[in-house]
């Protein structure tokens, strides 16, 4: 897949319906109708239920898709029926507690033409769509580091491996077990499956039913190992039995462990598959979900499970990574979610580990004697930030049995704040996790305050409309994550006691389980390749406060430039999309209803010839057209105006019948700052095109016009 695909496969698509709705063009003077000021409404993107062109969605040999797997996400089930419908398409399951459906294409369609159609021309009903990937993987094993100061006293706990478990000791899980055990605490294991039949993680009540979101059937405890070792070294490491004779004992020996498999022997099973296996685990009783893998870059279906999970007052634990670097691989990434790094047994970083501000505590990672194992009986050494994450995952467990009311943020600062100090220079400031001061803190109820949550709301300048696929990074300004900037992306769930309604996905980027404080709020986008328009940065700064919500809505959304109806297709022959330059080529509204236009219409652009790629280099200023359906005896009215909405340009309107000859050219109405309007009656009906042409040289950032338009 090139660039092109990249991008736009990534991006979300608003999915207002095909109408009209009050809505002030800015906040300055009302433009004029003939001069008299009129109530305004914007077409709001114009989606309509229009569906993708098949011909163009067929696969020509280039596209290199990996999967025929679609993510759509809606919010109208009906609206992803008569998609899939239309594709021929299987719908193999959905979520609807993130509005999320996957479908499954026919072999000559493209999966990543289908997602960039999609994304192009907007669907009543339909969110987004994009291939069901993100390269999730398992670690690899680093090679065990020698034991030194590893090499603790047995413990007497009557189970023979217990002396070589020498993390229990050093965490100080081994005299925690009067007073917590994680008893009754479920955890979703999020891995390769872990085997139900070992002997040290055998037992009645020990195991619960979780889910194999590969084949989408559901894991019960009497089930065989399905394939792998890895999740089985992560389950015995949260959760490993104790006193029973056998094996060692885990840091929650108590616990409850539910499989939920990520990974076939064919390898990741999918972004949605992972989205769909934490809602399950969440809405099936999990209080902490463990996550011992990575991979990939952003992933708004992933974002949004985290978040969804958050919501529930569930606990989740991401891996850092082990390529010994300041980078991030996996869930850690979001707000809300603990990132574990990994430690040695002198409390120095262990040589594979990531670190760096987007670690938030380091576990012992090294030599790790558990159930890592593919046979019933089996033991083997478990390493990585695989190993480090599970010892949370397990001291996590621990803290809920002692206080259930304790909310995931409140488990991860518990857990940061009373760790013993890390000594390796390169971790300086930065803890290793100590249980048992962590519960003495719960028992003596000196609790730390509930973090806070952010949401912000991204619209058009020009028509006050949300914008999807945007991308927003919230920045700590101090603290232990300072710098870190935590990455979201508007088009997201919602959020608990949000000033949206409940299934307002469009236009919001939302944080969970926030730290308390000062941050920078960056918004970059949308990119040009979604909708048109230039790619800008907003700066803002919020405090975020202990229980509260940070809401930048209403009067206080950031606004960006975005010109919704810049590209008029998608031409999947040359992989490019196609503006919406000449009258050939005009952005189609011709499927919205005259009627609609009875009231006038403000619809937004923006002039950026100098700014858009993936044409020819423009020879001028930037043209825009849009065509109309005008029924016979109607009259089409078109007013532009620039300076009303703080714009640096100036437009001029031009009316053009279906051959693109002008049939009215634009006068300006200084008396009320209307750049240019014209107006033509239509004898016979038919198809017109309004044409905006900049009359500066001025474009890109801050070049953007208005246009009311109405047929009456």
């Amino acid at each position: 897949m090139n660039k092109l695909a990249l991008l736009c496969l990534t991006s979300a698509v608003l999915l207002a319906a095909c109408g009209t709705t009050t809505q002030p063009t800015a906040a300055t003077p009302a433009p004029t109708f003939s001069g008299v000021p009129v109530a305004h409404a914007t077409l709001s993107r114009v989606a309509s239920t229009v569906l993708p062109d098949l011909a163009q969605l067929v696969k020509t040999g280039t596209e290199h898709d990996l999967t025929q797997e679609l993510v759509v996400g809606y919010t109208d089930r009906a609206a992803l029926d008569r998609l899939a419908a239309h594709l021929g398409a299987t719908v193999r399951s959905t979520i609807p507690a993130l509005q999320l459906g996957l479908l499954v294409l026919p072999d000559r369609l493209s999966v990543s033409k289908t997602a960039v159609a999609l994304s192009v021309r907007p669907i009543a009903g339909l969110r987004y769509a994009q291939a069901n990937g993100y390269e999730g993987h398992l670690p690899v094993e680093p090679a065990a580091q020698p034991l030194g100061a590893q090499q603790l006293s047995a413990l007497a706990d009557g189970d023979p491996l217990s002396a070589k478990q020498w993390w229990i000791k050093q965490i100080g899980a081994d005299q925690v077990r009067s007073v917590a055990t994680g008893k009754g605490v479920i955890v979703g294991v999020v891995d390769d499956d872990f085997n139900r039949q070992h002997e040290d993680l055998k037992a009645d009540g020990k195991i619960v039913t979780g889910l194999d979101t590969g084949t989408l059937k559901e894991l019960t405890p009497d089930l065989p190992l399905t394939s792998g070792d890895h999740g089985s070294g992560s389950a015995g490491t949260i959760a490993e039995r104790l006193g029973n004779g056998v094996g060692g004992a885990g840091v929650a020996p108590d616990a409850v462990l539910m499989p939920i498999r990520i990974f076939t022997e064919k390898g990741f099973t999918g972004s949605y598959n992972v989205a769909l296996g934490i809602v399950y685990a969440v809405d099936h009783g999990a209080r902490v979900l463990n996550n011992s893998w990575g991979g990939g870059g952003y992933s708004q279906v992933l974002k949004d499970a985290v978040d969804y999970a958050l919501s529930k007052n569930v606990v989740v634990v991401g891996s850092a990574g082990n390529d010994h670097a300041n980078m991030m691989t996996g869930l850690g990434a979001f707000t809300g979610a603990i990132n574990v790094g990994a430690s040695a047994g002198d409390d120095m970083k262990a040589d594979f580990s990531n670190m760096g501000l987007r670690v938030d505590i380091y576990a012992p990672g090294d030599n790790g004697l558990t159930t890592f194992s593919d046979t019933n009986d089996g033991y083997g050494s478990f390493n990585g930030t695989s190993m480090a994450a599970p010892v949370i995952s397990g001291a996590a467990a621990l803290l809920l049995e002692a206080n259930g009311s304790l909310t995931p943020y409140q488990v991860k600062k518990l857990l940061v704040s009373t760790g013993d100090p890390m000594k390796d220079p390169l971790t300086q400031g930065y803890n290793r996790v100590n249980v048992k001061a962590a519960l003495a803190a719960v028992k003596a109820g000196t609790l730390p305050a509930d973090g806070g949550s952010v949401e912000i709301a991204v619209s058009d300048i020009v028509e006050g409309a949300p914008v999807d696929g945007t991308d927003v990074i919230l920045t700590p300004k101090s603290g232990q994550n300072k710098g870190m900037p935590y990455i979201g992306r508007t088009g997201s769930s919602t959020l608990q006691g949000s000033t949206a309604t409940a299934t307002a996905f469009s236009g919001y980027a939302r944080f969970y389980g926030v730290e308390p404080g000062e941050y920078s709020i960056s918004v970059a986008g949308p990119g040009i390749n979604s909708y048109g328009g230039v790619r800008q940065s907003v700066a803002r700064s919020i405090t975020v406060q202990s229980g509260k919500m940070v809401s930048l809505t209403g009067k206080d959304a950031v606004v960006q430039q975005v010109d919704f109806y810049e590209y008029s297709a998608y031409d999947s022959a040359t992989d490019t999309l196609i503006r919406n330059d000449t009258p050939a080529t005009a952005t189609d509204l011709t499927k919205v209803p005259a009627s609609v236009f009875t009231t006038p219409v403000t619809l937004g652009g923006a002039f950026d010839s100098t700014n858009h790629a993936y044409s020819p280099t423009p020879t001028g200023p930037d043209v825009d057209h849009l065509a109309f359906t005008v029924p016979a005896g109607k009259t089409l009215t078109v007013q532009g105006y620039a300076s009303l909405v703080g714009s640096t340009a100036k437009v001029k309107v031009d009316l053009l019948n279906s051959s693109g000859t002008v049939v009215a050219s634009g006068t300006p109405d200084t008396a009320n700052k209307i750049d240019s309007q014209a107006s033509y009656t239509s004898t016979a009906g038919g198809v017109y095109i309004v044409r905006f042409t900049n009359q500066t040289t001025t474009e890109g950032l801050g070049a953007v016009y208005a246009g009311d338009v109405s047929i009456k």
